[in-house]
């Protein structure tokens, strides 16, 4: 029993010399590696507006910055291991990262697929922030993007969180891409009315409106003949970009005028006619 607490001492001993005579490394490794972090730290952010400033795309920037920091944090941890003589350990590491790596990205296949859709996106990506999109049933405006999940404002107000990787795989509809729009809208006009008249008149409209492009022109065409109606289509563009010219509003605005105008103009709007017939019993 003596002889094994003897051994125990020496043990613990012999610990301590080693201890004390690496601490000198042990601070000087932590030294370096505080330091390191918060230079890291400061890069960070001066990368982020140096490159920010050249690629006007936030989630590109994120993207580039956070690799940089990541390949500066390893190398940063491996002289700090090799500071502590420590090399082998550090190779042993590097080496057993990869099968690590392999077996978190098959677990978390969610979350890496994700990952993975965001930095596809964030180097040929089909909108921006701002853009009205439509996306697996969801439309709204794009307000915030990460590497993970791109969040949109609903038009009734809801905040919708899309993975990337839903992005990736669905189609997806961007109203707002090249800020040009085209909206439409049918109104039907009676068999006995003087349909040509009908639709220069609404094509006046058009032409007259602030905020209808007039390149793409507007137009004015007949698109069904109806069973009581002779339904026609107006079709006009607009900027998307124009915040004086907000599209429900345009539409309204429009469809207002040429209802009124065709009115006083004295042309017949009737409504869908239903015929009822009484069977004698």
């Amino acid at each position: 029993m003596n002889e094994q607490l003897d051994n125990f001492r020496a043990a613990l001993q012999k610990s301590w010399i080693n201890f004390y005579e690496a601490l000198p490394s042990i601070v000087f490794a932590i030294l370096i590696f505080a330091i390191g972090l918060l230079i890291i730290r400061k890069l960070k952010g001066l990368a982020y507006s140096f490159i920010d400033k050249r690629s006007k795309d936030p989630l590109v920037s994120d993207f580039l910055v956070n690799v940089i920091a990541l390949i500066l944090t390893i190398l940063l941890l491996v002289i700090s291991l090799s500071i502590l003589g420590l090399g082998e350990i550090t190779d042993k590491i590097l080496a057993g990262a990869g099968i690590t790596t392999f077996i978190i990205g098959f677990a978390l296949k969610d979350i890496g697929e994700n990952f993975l859709s965001g930095i596809i996106m964030a180097f040929k990506r089909p909108f921006r922030i701002g853009d009205l999109i439509e996306i697996d049933g969801f439309k709204g405006k794009v307000t915030n993007m990460s590497l993970r999940e791109t969040l949109i404002k609903t038009l009734d107000g809801k905040e919708v969180f899309i993975p990337n990787g839903l992005i990736a795989k669905n189609g997806l509809v961007n109203y707002t891409l090249d800020d040009l729009l085209r909206t439409e809208f049918v109104i039907g006009l009676d068999y006995n009315d003087n349909t040509e008249e009908a639709l220069q008149v609404i094509e006046s409209i058009l032409q007259n409106e602030e905020g209808v492009l007039q390149y793409p022109e507007p137009f004015a065409v007949i698109d069904e003949l109806a069973t009581s109606t002779v339904n026609v289509r107006v079709s006009y563009w607009y900027m998307t970009n124009d915040i004086k010219v907000p599209g429900v509003k345009l539409k309204s605005n429009i469809m207002l005028k040429v209802f009124k105008s065709l009115l006083d103009k004295g042309f017949g709007l009737p409504s869908d006619i239903v015929e009822v017939k009484m069977l004698e019993k």
